[in-house]
């Protein structure tokens, strides 16, 4: 069938409102139409006011780049405004000028629709740029991204939008463009030692995709569509997602919300078009990406908000402040449900639906310049009554991989933006986030009713110099200065379970002398920040930030201290004694903000009108001069302090008459603020924080008794409450290659549960826990105690009998010996399956939980998916099993995804130990891999001859 008919057919089908179908005039041609869907929105209604709206702007914009283009013989350019060819800039900025035109094209209800003279301008433009500026014969200059990523992705979309109007030799002259600048999506053209990861890997794989698509090209659909397999995979170093949630990009930076998101809107329109066809997606990894959905982007979504601590550089962009970076989350997560399995699918929309009826902050109505399909698919979301609204997140988390917390609670949610020999300070690069210096140094996010407090122009007008939570030098610091760098410190993070966190950091600021050490204890419903060891010989006076809040309106929100109302008028500044709470007036219901001192404090007050410019951080921002008021809170430590302190709490929604009450009678109590270990204990909840600084045998007192020791630096929290105790504990340091020992004064009566890698050594006259942080990369390991007797103690079983076996020449061959249980999968003479027996005859009843641990001794790559099955078959011995006599696999019991070596796996097997305690006694695990990564995807678990006992596999039994 001719191209233009096909192209055709696949138009009317959409216009019918019927999906394009999977083989429509050809396969190419179906998967053509719904990109174009994606551009211009499919079918909608052009009497629903918001999509009115959003026409309106369409064509306006069209108009104005229409009619100030350059459309003359002897043009140097297509607009004056955009002739500096010097940039790179100017060459995406051009393809997206004619896209934009070329959308207006293509609407429906516009008044450009199907416009003659437009699609005539918008084809010589394209040629007149593939002649003059983007052709095979060119060679990048200035940025690669324009070359390789911007302007491809504009030109792709172009195409599409224009592909009944352009003969093949001009898409052949387009891709030839393309094929020059992106031959391989997996490597940056301009460097190829360079392998793309990330964002970058994700938008280049979408430019050959759409190439591909445009081109009917199989060969370029498939190479982007395998280029996708890599950023699937869970990272433990660099650029990618992490298992605990974190997402880093360019090697040393928190990014979830920036380069996260675009990686997260190239995943949910791929998969959308590409489900169904000959090249969908079936990388078995795919799952992961819906993980990222719930455990990397939903906690740091607030009420529609990207939290600002996890964008980068983006900050300073005027127009991706935090709820429109928010909004285009929410877009490509309803894009992503489109793709995703029913139970994934029906998930992302109830979170959605939550998302878009909490956020009130947009002037226009929330799809005020959104995207038509994005519109019709978000209306149509929140209309749909059998969609419940997500209920908000109640949670604690710690992002060790990027240095990050978050700490979600009803009503609020506080941030905590950290940074480290690990994770660099800021980024400010192509002239953005210039005043970024002291993000990364704990500055705090308080998340409430307040909805745009980090927003309208927050970022533009703030005080860098005085962000909240920070410990800070006034000295003055040029653009950039200390971008990209990393503090000489690793104690960074902290240990949560999942409910409650400990946090600290180590810290050394950017130009100037000034150490110390801080921690943050994320409680119930209060946040308390110690500070310890806060030095500086620089002769300037130094202060910790307790809160710098943007205010409403006129900037007269009341301020309370000790009980007296402070002046509401711009300029007060004031230094308080004896200060026990004070509390701010919020600027919206649920906003109000408490603050105590324990034991008093001397605080400094300060309410200032603040003005500054967009382009003040960012070059190319907006130079209109913008302003906000501001009232903040500090406790200053004087000139040159030697071992200064601090210890206030935050309490979100308090009211002064609740401040007042609280600070009479107060339910935290500060055990201990020193450089060698700060603690805090909240009776309310039964919880205590600990963050122990160094490797040496520290004991913390409550109440003049000892109540917990470490002989490591870690992060500590227990809770007691309803006869339990849970210990979490975590290697901030990311450096102990070893064991943490910690003991805690109280005595128990058996285990409910452990994390792999902890062993209770001792449970009475006091607890005793020895955990393996070998590569943990500061993951929190947790053990859950009866302190009753309502728990009994687990017992440990070593296995009976453990061998890997291999195929092909190998096949007749005994590994029961061998140190290691390998497994793999690849070709023939390499595959490799490993078994493990254990021996219940011990038991005659039913046991209340069991979960086997194995460890990695070895593995060959990260990312690698491992699955455990019940063995067919007990009749196995160690010594005589081989590939020939191997038991078959019976019912899957568990997968997972394998990182570092020593980092344990675990996973549950109650109902298999019962059936077996039932039967012969005896259960064997069949463990292998579902899929073939390469030559390297193969894993060396420890055998029960592995040579470090810690190591060895173990079932878990509790009765």
């Amino acid at each position: 069938m001719p191209a233009l008919l096909a192209g055709l057919l696949c138009w009317a089908l959409l216009m019918a409102g019927l999906a394009a179908p999977a083989r429509a005039a050809d396969e190419y041609d179906g998967l053509r139409a719904k990109w174009l869907q994606l551009l211009t929105g499919g079918t909608y209604s052009t009497s629903d006011p918001d999509v009115a709206a959003q026409i309106g702007v369409i064509t306006d914009t069209a108009n104005g780049y229409w009619t100030s283009m350059d459309t003359s013989a002897g043009r140097t350019a297509l607009w004056s405004d955009l002739n500096d060819w010097t940039k790179s800039a100017t060459i995406t900025s051009s393809y997206n000028r004619l896209k934009s035109m070329a959308i207006a094209y293509g609407t429906t209800g516009s008044s450009l629709y199907g416009n003659a003279g437009l699609a005539a301008d918008i084809v010589s433009g394209l040629d007149w740029m593939y002649t003059n500026k983007y052709n095979a014969g060119q060679s990048e200059t200035d940025n690669w991204w324009d070359w390789e990523i911007g302007t491809p992705q504009a030109l792709n979309d172009t195409t599409v939008l224009m592909y009944d109007q352009l003969s093949s030799t001009q898409l052949s002259n387009y891709f030839s463009a393309i094929d020059h600048f992106v031959p391989d999506p997996t490597k940056r053209t301009n460097s190829s030692s360079v392998t793309e990861t990330g964002a970058n890997r994700a938008d280049k794989a979408q430019v050959v995709i759409v190439r591909g698509i445009v081109g009917k090209s199989s060969a370029k659909i498939a190479q982007g569509r395998d280029a996708l397999s890599q950023i699937f995979l869970y990272v433990t170093s660099g650029d990618g997602f992490y298992t605990d949630g974190s997402f880093i990009q360019h090697t040393y930076y928190a990014y979830t919300g920036s380069y996260g998101a675009v990686l997260l809107g190239d995943m949910a329109r791929l998969l959308y078009v590409l489900q169904g066809s000959t090249w969908a997606v079936t990388d078995p990894n795919l799952g992961n990406v819906y993980k990222w959905v719930t455990d990397s982007f939903q906690p740091l979504e607030y009420k529609g908000a990207m939290m600002d601590m996890v964008r980068g550089r983006a900050i300073s962009r005027e127009s991706s402040q935090d709820h429109q970076a928010g909004r285009g989350i929410v877009a490509s997560i309803e894009r992503l449900a489109l793709s995703a399995p029913a139970d994934k699918a029906a998930l992302f929309k109830s979170m959605v639906k939550a998302w878009v009826q909490q956020d009130t902050t947009f002037p226009g109505g929330y799809y005020a310049n959104m995207g038509i399909f994005d519109i019709v698919q978000l209306k149509a979301i929140v209309g749909d009554s059998s969609v419940s609204p997500a209920p908000e997140l109640v949670k604690s988390f710690v992002f060790a991989g990027m240095d990050r917390a978050v700490h979600l609670r009803p009503g609020f949610g506080f941030g905590l933006s950290l940074s480290s020999s690990r994770i660099a300070r800021y980024e400010s690069i192509n002239g953005e986030n210039l005043h970024g210096w002291h993000t990364g140094d704990g500055m705090t996010y308080l998340y409430n009713g307040d909805l745009p407090q980090y927003g309208q122009d927050y970022w533009a007008t703030v005080n860098p110099y005085r962000l909240p939570g920070t410990t800070v030098d006034p000295v003055s610091l040029t653009n950039a200065l200390g971008q990209g760098s990393r503090s000489s410190y690793n104690w960074v993070g902290g240990a949560t379970d999942g409910t409650y966190s400990a946090v600290g950091m180590q810290f050394g600021a950017i130009g100037t002398d000034l150490t110390g050490k801080k921690s943050w204890f994320l409680l119930a419903d209060k946040l308390v920040a110690l500070g310890a060891g806060i030095t500086s010989a620089s002769g300037r006076p130094i202060e910790t930030i307790v809160d710098n809040r943007k205010l409403g309106g006129s900037g007269s929100n009341a301020l309370t201290v000790n009980g007296t109302a402070k002046p509401t008028s711009s300029g007060w500044s004031e230094t308080m004694t004896g200060v026990s709470w004070a509390q701010l007036a919020g600027s919206a219901a649920g906003s109000d903000i408490g603050y105590y001192f324990p034991g008093g404090a001397t605080v400094s007050g300060l309410r200032e009108a603040r003005s500054g410019k967009w382009s003040d951080i960012n070059t190319g921002g907006t130079t209109d001069s913008r302003t906000n008021s501001f009232l903040s809170l500090a406790v200053p430590h004087g000139t040159s302090p030697a071992n200064a302190s601090y210890a206030y709490a935050v309490l979100p929604n308090k009211s002064a008459s609740a401040m007042a009450s609280y600070a009479a009678n107060p339910d935290i109590v500060v055990l201990e603020n020193g450089t060698d270990a700060q603690a805090v204990k909240d009776m309310s909840v039964g919880v205590v924080g600990i963050n122990f600084w160094n490797d040496i045998t520290k004991t913390v007192n409550d109440g003049g008794a000892p109540y917990a020791t470490s002989d490591k630096k870690a992060s500590v929290l227990t809770q007691e409450t309803s006869g339990t105790l849970e210990i979490a504990v975590a290697d901030p340091t990311q450096a102990n290659t070893g064991l943490i020992n910690v003991e805690i004064n109280r005595s128990a009566a058996g285990i409910i549960s452990l994390d792999p890698g902890v062993t209770v050594t001792q449970l009475s006259p006091t607890v005793k826990v020895s955990v393996n942080v070998k590569s943990a990369k500061g993951k929190s390991f947790v053990a859950k105690l009866s302190l009753t007797g309502s728990g009994s103690t687990g017992t440990a079983i070593s296995p009976a009998a453990d061998a890997y076996v291999r195929d092909g020449s190998y096949a007749g061959i005994n590994y029961g010996s061998d140190p290691s249980l390998t497994v793999k999968l690849d070709g023939t003479g390499y595959n490799r399956n490993s078994f493990v027996k254990f021996d219940l005859s011990a038991y005659s009843s039913p046991v209340s939980a069991a979960r086997v641990t194995l460890v990695p001794a070895s593995v060959g790559m990260a990312g690698i998916v491992n699955q455990a099955y019940v063995g067919a078959s007990d009749s196995w011995t160690e010594t005589g099993i081989t590939w020939n006599n191997q038991p078959a696999a019976g019912a899957m019991l568990a997968g997972w995804v394998v990182q570092d070596p020593g980092d344990a796996v675990s996973f549950d097997v109650t109902d298999a130990v019962n059936t077996a305690i039932t039967g012969d006694k005896l259960l064997t695990l069949r463990v292998t891999s579902p899929t073939n990564p390469g030559s390297n995807g193969w894993v060396n678990y420890a055998s029960k001859e592995y040579g470090t006992a810690s190591y060895r596999p173990q079932l878990l039994l509790i009765p």
